[in-house]
């Protein structure tokens, strides 16, 4: 009987040891299932990653999973080829190699796509988890070489129409466009960027087609373009002039007006403060700055002159201001009377103007009383004349 209770509790624990050894090595298994794609990207970004970048960072970057913090492949990859052949080049004035579809290629690197003429041709690269670059016929960038372990890009757009299509949660910071002429920054979403240059200057046409950005250059800031949203940024070769003009969608420019004096109460001093106006940019609206650097700015240590136009759909100059850089005592202030202070001071005129009429109307009828009052005692005059039998 003894025996019997003896045997019982251990066959009972040698159940609960199966149980768990079983439970163990399930969960092991179910983890290693979980695991194995991270795995395949880490030995497919190992194989291709180039002489100069550590595999096992390429790895743990290529392996992240949704619902962490969002980062870059350090190295890009091209995903897609369609219709025509990817070239890359180390830096500019090195010869230009195919690229090879599902490759890695470092950043730093500067990418053209040459189409073979049909519709649908186009190349797509991968920069990180739904972070793509996608170039039509003609389309060519740059991007920044990158320090290991860094976390934000920078794509620099040359040549034809160059498209992001980023996360639209993607942090601000991580990802900025340049242009010799303006930086595109805090970009979520898909945007084009559409390069053309002339023996005028470089036109390029910014498109936001979903999420936002902001653009922002010399002299003025686009605050915000959001979803269907298009500008034309032209600049000539000398960065002299710069034309904006509104295509699609009202989105708000604020322009650079130089600096004005004021007194500050705290320090019982002046203090330049900038000087800046909001211009909203409608379709066919635009923006003028012209640029002119004063002889003493010619070896860099003068300062530079700027003239700010703004005008509406109509054509019709709506500001004008003009500054030195940093001069308060160089300030123009706005030239251009408002249409609707113009509509007021009209409105004032007519309105004295009636008040002048009613007022000389009024003298007129009260000039003309007493006239019609002293009427019966002119009749009754020649009567009383004669009376007192003058001229007899």
């Amino acid at each position: 009987m003894k025996s019997m209770n003896l045997t019982f509790p251990v066959k009972i624990a040698g159940a609960v040891f199966v149980a768990c050894t079983m439970f163990c090595a399930f969960g092991q298994e179910s983890a290693a299932e979980g695991q194995e794609p991270a795995k395949e990207d880490q030995s497919a970004a190992t194989e291709n990653a180039t002489d100069g970048e550590k595999p096992a960072e390429a790895a743990a970057v290529v392996g992240t999973s949704a619902g962490k913090e969002f980062r870059f492949n350090p190295l890009m990859r091209l995903k897609e080829v369609s219709g025509g052949v990817v070239e890359m080049r180390g830096s500019e004035g090195e010869e230009w190699t195919a690229s090879v579809q599902g490759r890695y290629y470092p950043f730093g690197s500067e990418v053209r796509f040459t189409g073979d003429g049909s519709a649908d041709a186009s190349a797509v690269l991968e920069m990180g988890p739904n972070a793509l670059i996608k170039l039509s016929d003609g389309g060519r960038f740059a991007t920044r070489k990158i320090e290991i372990g860094e976390k934000t890009r920078t794509v620099m757009p040359v040549a034809g129409i160059v498209g992001l299509d980023m996360p639209r949660s993607l942090k601000d910071g991580l990802i900025t466009v340049a242009t010799p002429d303006f930086v595109c920054s805090n970009i979520a979403g898909e945007s084009r960027f559409e390069c053309r240059e002339s023996v005028e200057g470089r036109d390029v046409v910014v498109r936001v087609i979903t999420g936002s950005l902001v653009l922002e250059g010399r002299h003025y800031k686009i605050l915000r373009m959001g979803a269907a949203n298009q500008v034309r940024v032209c600049t000539s070769r000398d960065a002299l002039l710069t034309s904006l003009r509104g295509e699609s969608g009202d989105y708000p420019v604020v322009l650079d007006c130089g600096v004005k004096s004021i007194l500050d109460p705290e320090i019982g001093k002046e203090k330049d403060v900038p000087q800046t106006i909001e211009y909203v940019l409608s379709p066919k609206c635009a923006v003028k700055i012209w640029r002119k650097v004063s002889e003493k700015a010619s070896g860099g240590s003068g300062r530079m002159a700027v003239v700010v136009q703004t005008f509406d759909a109509q054509g019709r100059d709506k500001n004008l201001r003009s500054f030195f850089e940093s001069r308060s005592n160089v300030n123009s202030g706005e030239l251009i009377v408002a249409s609707k202070d113009v509509a007021k001071e009209e409105a004032e005129k007519r309105k004295s103007a009636a008040e002048d009429v009613e007022e000389v109307s009024a003298d007129t009828a009260a000039d003309a009383a007493p006239a019609a009052d002293a009427a019966p005692a002119a009749d009754s005059a020649p009567a009383a004349a004669a009376d007192s039998g003058d001229g007899l």
